[in-house]
């Protein structure tokens, strides 16, 4: 701004007395492409042109601009308070509050221009410009826009004496309103992110928050105030972290209400196994202690021991199939290799049953399982137990062990009678035996099979059971492999 002021005092300079047409002339030849506003005085402070009322078409009408701020500033004002619509208030009245509560009040600005057309250009800086000096100001711009306005005048020359002087200005305005764009502009952003964020939290509201919450409310309804199942959660076929929480949920329960069924299942056939017992011991009771004859008497008390032992051994059943199904993830496993384990079982069983023929078909590779040694154990006596009470004397009882691919088969074949095909779906259940010929009273209770179906699956293997073509049925274990 000062630079082009000295270039205009310059081209004003050693050319005599002042006149109004050259330098409008000189101002027209410009054609306005300076954002300053240039203003001529002569020595006596009276305003000889202006820039801001020149134009170079001589069709228009000059605009006589005495304030301030140039024509151009002035458009900017208009335009910068067209803009100041609804949408700005909104983003700048919580500072206006603030301002009005807190801040302290402002100084009055004076809405009067400090150059008029009617008095003379006499400021300090022109006073010091029309003296041969350089001088620079700066004055609070007037109109509805608070901004800053830079003065600067310098002398114009004619030889030796100050024949007039350069006054140019220019208004911060134009940063304000860039400012006040940019302003909007970072409100609109607020309000688009405010939008999306809204739109995210509907979506968000749909896919997660709503199924959590159906979640949340089925799980309340599943259970009772006695803490029983009342309903199972509701299959989903949904394919992202939802469903696969509704389908783990879904598991749980169904595994739940098999617990809970295994619970009251094996509580009601126990009661029922215990009613035999107890009948016949309180009806052997009753006639001992109406028998005269004391043989009779010793009869019937036998008949009690006898049913207090079954109901004995009935207890020790239960309580086996209960520690296997609550404590057998619990119990401490290792690898054990089956080919080992087998060989010693089988030779305890023929020292133990000599009038039965064991047969143990082993792989040529070792195989391994991982479980609990006792466990295994206690599965592999029983199968061999049931076996060996089926077959017949000098029977051949088989056990075939091999491997296919990730799990290892165990089949245990006997020479038995076989099973009625209307009871093998029964033959795992507690407390059923199918032993022809058999009474109620009979020493087997129906638990072997049992008990090794649920160490089976306790360690995630499956069993099946079939009748042989030749008599006889074969039971096949399957049993995970460990890998090398």
């Amino acid at each position: 701004m000062v630079q082009q002021g000295r270039l205009l005092a310059a081209s004003l300079s050693n050319h005599g007395v002042l006149h109004n047409v050259d330098v409008k002339s000189i101002l027209i030849y410009l054609e306005r492409k300076t954002e300053t506003r240039l203003r001529v005085i002569d020595k006596n402070g009276i305003l000889i042109a202006d820039s801001s009322s020149i134009t170079a078409d001589p069709t228009k009408v000059p605009v006589q601009e005495y304030s301030t701020q140039t024509k151009s500033e002035a458009l900017s004002n208009k335009q910068i308070n067209n803009k100041n619509d609804w949408l700005y208030d909104i983003a700048t009245l919580p500072f206006r509050i603030f301002r009005q509560l807190f801040q302290p009040p402002q100084p009055v600005i004076d809405k009067s221009p400090f150059y008029s057309q009617d008095k003379p250009i006499l400021g300090p800086e022109i006073i010091a410009a029309l003296e041969g000096r350089y001088k620079a100001v700066w004055r609070l711009s007037t109109g509805g826009q608070r901004s800053v306005t830079l003065f600067c005048a310098l002398p114009i020359r004619n030889q030796d004496e100050i024949i007039g002087a350069v006054l140019t200005s220019q208004s911060t305005y134009k940063i304000l309103k860039n400012l006040y764009e940019v302003r909007l502009d970072v409100f609109k952003i607020i309000l688009i992110s405010i939008m999306a964020a809204i739109i995210l939290s509907f979506i968000l509201s749909g896919t997660i928050a709503r199924p959590i919450r159906n979640l949340r409310n089925e799980a309340e309804a599943i259970i009772d105030r006695r803490g029983r199942l009342t309903r199972l959660f509701t299959q989903t076929k949904r394919k992202d972290e939802i469903g696969d929480l509704t389908r783990s949920l879904v598991e749980l329960t169904q595994r739940l209400e098999k617990h809970i069924n295994f619970i009251e299942s094996f509580a009601a056939d126990l009661s029922h196994e215990f009613k035999n017992p107890l009948a016949s011991i309180h009806s052997a009771i009753e006639v001992a202690l109406e028998a005269d004859n004391r043989k009779e008497r010793e009869r019937f008390l036998k008949m009690v021991q006898r049913d207090v032992r079954r109901m004995e051994r009935l207890l020790s059943g239960a309580r086996e199939i209960s520690r296997i199904d609550t404590s057998l993830e619990e119990e401490e496993c290792k690898k054990v290799k089956l080919n080992i384990l087998l060989s010693q079982i089988i030779e305890g069983f023929k020292l133990r049953n000599t009038n039965i023929n064991y047969n143990l078909v082993l792989p040529v590779d070792s195989v391994e399982t991982y479980a609990s040694p006792e466990r295994l154990s206690q599965m592999f006596e029983n199968l061999l137990d049931n076996a060996s009470s089926f077959s017949p004397n000098n029977g051949v009882v088989e056990v075939v062990l091999k491997q296919n691919g990730d799990r290892t088969l165990i089949t245990v074949n006997d020479e038995g009678p076989g099973i009625p095909p209307e009871n093998i779906d029964k033959i795992f259940n507690r407390f059923f035996s199918f032993r022809s010929g058999e009474g109620k009273n009979s020493e087997h209770l129906g638990l072997g099979l049992a008990v090794v179906k649920a160490v089976v699956e306790g360690y995630s293997g499956s069993i099946s059971l079939i009748n042989r073509e030749g008599g006889g049925f074969s039971i096949t274990i399957t049993l995970p492999v460990v890998k090398e």
